[in-house]
């Protein structure tokens, strides 16, 4: 009889202890936050307040191994661009990797612009509040930071569209499509009219060639 009036009483200590285990848990920072956070507190500020408050430093960071570690880890811009890329898959990464910025970082520029140039490091906010870099009164500014005089119409530019026949990405994919044809035109007319000025030029010499030995004959 004592044993199931305590029943009862027992499992809600368990429910309770569960409940409290989840909250310290979700709590306490990730494994090896702690180290982090000796050195880079500002940065981990930003990033609890920001849209990826859920991640921890080495989800992003994962070239740091161990503790202290050297001077002059930050993530290369190629690092940048894989490490968004392993979560932000599908149309926002291809988009970006057929941009101007993204093939300009594939073949090795250190001054095209990543993720982290436009959206922020540690402080990325959605594009719907006023604080976020590409927010559509603070993106003219962002993009001023590469672009000099970056006029308002920075913000109204469509961005991380693919480039396909039908959706916003339309407009350059045909001209783009324009362009391919119109260089590969261009080039075969070249060609023809180089053969043609060959062609020319050898019947003139044969011709040439052959009206002196008749006069020689």
């Amino acid at each position: 009889m004592y044993k199931e009036k305590t029943q009862p009483l027992t499992m809600l200590m368990n429910i309770f202890l569960l409940v409290l285990l989840s909250l310290a848990v979700s709590a306490a920072p990730a494994q090896g936050e702690e180290s982090c956070l000796q050195c880079h507190g500002d940065k981990a500020s930003n990033l609890q307040s920001s849209v990826h408050s859920f991640l921890s430093c080495t989800s992003c960071h994962t070239n740091i191994q161990g503790f202290p570690h050297p001077e002059g880890a930050a993530l290369t811009k190629k690092e940048v661009v894989a490490a968004c890329s392993s979560c932000h898959k599908g149309e926002i990464a291809e988009s970006y990797a057929e941009s101007y910025h993204g093939k300009a970082v594939k073949l090795g520029s250190t001054k095209a612009a990543t993720c982290a140039n436009c959206h922020g490091s540690h402080n990325i906010l959605g594009p719907d509040d006023p604080k976020s870099l590409v927010s559509a009164a603070n993106t003219p500014k962002t993009c001023a930071g590469c672009h000099d005089k970056a006029s308002p119409g920075f913000s109204q530019g469509e961005t991380h569209f693919k480039l396909a026949s039908t959706g916003s990405g339309a407009p350059m994919y045909y001209t783009a499509k324009f362009f391919v044809w119109l260089t590969i035109i261009t080039i075969t007319l070249l060609i023809i009219h180089i053969e043609m000025q060959l062609y020319h030029n050898l019947r003139s010499v044969l011709g040439a060639r052959k009206k002196g030995g008749d006069n020689l004959g």
